[in-house]
């Protein structure tokens, strides 16, 4: 069988309900959003049944199957694309930082469950690519670069399935951009990502003789990724200011997943406009809301440890006790005190868009700058559907805010909380847009009393 063939009969015949009822539905009852038109909605519905079935098939064969090669993950016509290789010995000064910020936690290698130190994936080298516009405009600057860490819920995709995202923050930020294959979990759990980004971080500013590149200023660099990956760069900022090194010039977070706890009401309120699995990220829906709020109403008096012991594993980045850590969900830090500015900009259709809310909310009064910005009925990551003029608006403010925040750029002058229009109008965002989350945060799955009405 050829391979358009075997491509029609092994993945469009068997969506022919989905598309027909998607149809139906589009031209009788309307869209699911508004601004949804029909192209759109047919790629949402197919999406999300491929989330749904996400279970179906062997973590590690999935795993496989999101690690795409050069003909499936092509290099941009407009960019050059390098391979790169971080050296292990930059893992050994990132590991001296890292343990004094697990002890500093109280963590050790009983309470994360595996041996950090000795994770003989660290033997191989920790592979990167450098990005770059092949014609530079009046936008680029020499120096300027971006360090691009890939989403995937920790344990999925590569820098291939994400050269979209770095070639357009060349192109947009005027920026080399230089993209992680960070290790994944379930085989290198937490600290593993965040041990390899920091590691990268101290590559760029501290780079060997023959890297090919100078010493790059922090305040030049701005780091960056898309959901898990998101999450790791505010984890990433964190662990930098908390180590005492140099911070860069921003991050930025694109939809970022920065509570593993699942604490805020978009994760279920919006399940029907997105395309994440509505049972979670574990294979099973062992430990989905449902089945948490299940254990929790039987578990009636129970402190959150002892609910958490009692359940399956919520995440497979890490185990359940450490989902409170601040380096595995960045919502919960309390102080931004050293931080640099923070972009974050999430979809108002998505499930995770109440944890940038609530980080922003949280972070007011800080003496940080933050830009949120919220658009309207968007899913996760909706930058990556290029032809829609939300991803194109989305693309375009985050390489302004590359720009700004680098050295000789204007810098943010302050805090901007905005909901984005799909035609681009900005508008405030309101005061009560995340309703309770004080009672919330911080709570697996919002706490018993969020729990108890699932």
């Amino acid at each position: 069988m050829n391979e358009k063939a075997s491509f029609l009969w092994n993945f469009v015949l068997p969506k022919g309900p989905l598309l027909i009822g998607t149809t139906l539905s589009h031209y009788t009852y309307g869209p699911a959003k508004p601004s949804w038109t029909y192209k759109f909605s047919l790629i949402m519905a197919i999406a999300q049944s491929l989330g749904g079935h996400l279970d179906e098939r062997p973590l590690k064969q999935f795993q496989a199957m999101s690690r795409l090669n050069d003909k499936l993950g092509p290099v941009h016509p407009g960019a050059n694309a390098s391979d790169a290789m971080v050296p292990n010995n930059y893992r050994d000064k990132a590991a001296v930082y890292v343990d004094q910020l697990l002890t500093k936690e109280g963590i050790d290698s009983a309470t994360l469950g595996w041996d950090w130190k000795n994770d003989p994936r660290a033997e191989k080298p920790l592979k990167a690519e450098w990005t770059e516009t092949k014609v530079k405009d009046a936008s680029y600057s020499e120096g300027r670069t971006v360090l691009y860490l890939h989403g995937g819920g920790y344990f999925l995709c590569s820098i291939k399935t994400h050269r979209w995202a770095s070639w357009n923050m060349a192109r947009l930020g005027g920026a080399k951009v230089f993209s992680l294959d960070y290790r994944l979990a379930p085989e290198s759990p937490f600290p593993a990502a965040v041990h390899d980004a920091l590691a990268a971080y101290l590559y760029l500013i501290e780079p060997p003789a023959d890297a090919g590149f100078a010493p790059i200023n922090p305040k030049n660099i701005v780091i960056m990724g898309d959901s898990a990956g998101g999450g790791l760069t505010f984890a990433t900022m964190l662990a930098i200011r908390d180590a005492g090194l140099p911070t860069p010039g921003g991050i930025i977070g694109w939809s970022p997943w920065i509570d593993l706890l699942l604490s805020m009401p978009s994760v279920l309120e919006n399940t029907a406009t997105d395309y994440l699995p509505a049972e979670g990220f574990t294979h099973g829906g062992g430990a989905s809301l449902k089945k948490v709020a299940k254990v929790a109403l039987a578990s009636a008096g129970d402190d959150q440890d002892a609910l958490l012991e009692k359940l399956p594993p919520i995440q497979h980045y890490t185990n359940n006790k450490l989902l409170g850590c601040k380096y595995v969900s960045p919502v919960l830090e309390t102080n931004l005190k050293g931080c640099c500015p923070i972009m974050l900009i999430a979809g108002d259709a998505e499930m995770l868009r109440d944890e940038s809310i609530v980080f922003s909310k949280k972070h007011a009064e800080a003496p940080t700058n933050i830009l949120l910005r919220i658009y309207d009925d968007m899913p996760h990551v909706f930058q990556m559907f290029g032809f829609l003029p939300s991803a194109k608006h989305a693309l375009k403010e985050s390489g302004d805010f590359i720009r700004s925040v680098t050295v000789g750029g204007s810098g943010v002058a302050d805090k901007s909380f905005e909901r984005v229009s799909v035609t681009g109008e900005r508008r405030p965002l309101e005061v009560d847009a995340v309703p309770e989350w004080k009672d919330r945060i911080g709570r697996v799955g919002g706490g018993p009393k969020f729990l108890a009405k699932l």
